[in-house]
Formats: C-alpha cells, structure tokens, sequence
C-alpha cells in the first residue's frame, strides 16, 4: 500500500469537507470514513499486489445519504423562457410565500417575455402548499424551470 496516495486522500477529504471517500480498481480497493461518522477511519482491502507504476482510480466522494423533505412536493415549473418576478411591482408583496395555499386559480408569480407579463399559475390537479421558492425575483429562467415545489 502506498501511504503517498493515503496522504493524498486525507488531504484531499479534509480540504474539501468530505466525510467518507472510496478508491477501487481492479487490483486494490481504499475506502477511507472521517472519524465520529459512525465507521472505522482507514480500511484497505487489497486484492492483489499492485504494481509500482499503478495510478489511483479516479476519486468518487459518497456524501451521507440526507432525507428529502421535499420528494413528494409536485413542481410548479415556468411554460416559457424570461424573466421571473414574483411580486406585482417592486414595492408590493410577494404573489406567494412559503406557507401559501395554492391551486391552479392562484397566481403565484409572472415571467416576462419579450415585454408581455405572463401570469404563471399551478398547473391542473397541483394544490397544495407552497414549501419552496426555487427562482428569485428577476432570475432568468427557461422553458422548464422548475420555481416552486407544492406539497
């Protein structure tokens, strides 16, 4: 085993704040856990002597698996491309917030395209809460963009 790629891994774990990294190729396997996540810190498997020429495999980080809350929200996503905004005018309030009741009869904010203002609402059967804002007021967005999640 070669303590240069160890060094290497640890370093590159701690600069950039990962808590679990694996290495494998078809002769070795360096699995390496930060310490207090529940597993030893170093384990090394090796499957056969590798050579003194080997290079390691490309370094894959698997970040601890984090519940969603928001898997079962429905999207309310932008029909055209342009620019968001979700309050009337600059001095008003918000169309929506988080916490908001909404169904297809609610605007909740408009897309500007080529200097028409279109009323974006939720689509047919999404009703619910609003329980993210995914765009911020004057964000450019695409056909697609999703910018609310209702649950």
């Amino acid at each position: 085993m070669d303590m240069k790629i160890i060094k290497e891994l640890t370093k590159l774990m701690r600069d950039n704040d990962l808590i679990e990294v694996e290495v494998e190729s078809a002769d070795q396997k360096i699995k390496l856990k930060k310490a207090g996540s529940g597993a030893v810190p170093v384990m090394h498997h090796a499957y056969a002597a590798a050579p003194a020429h080997h290079a390691p495999a490309p370094v894959s980080a698997a970040p601890a698996p984090v519940a969603d809350e928001f898997a079962n929200c429905k999207k309310i996503i932008s029909p055209i491309p342009g620019t968001v905004y979700l309050k009337p005018n600059p001095d008003d309030a918000t169309y929506v917030s988080i916490g908001a009741q909404v169904d297809e009869s609610k605007v909740v904010c408009t897309v500007e395209a080529m200097k028409v203002f279109n009323e974006i609402k939720p689509e047919a059967g999404i009703r619910g809460t609003i329980k993210k804002i995914l765009v911020e007021d004057g964000q450019a967005v695409e056909y697609g963009t999703p910018l609310f999640l209702v649950g």
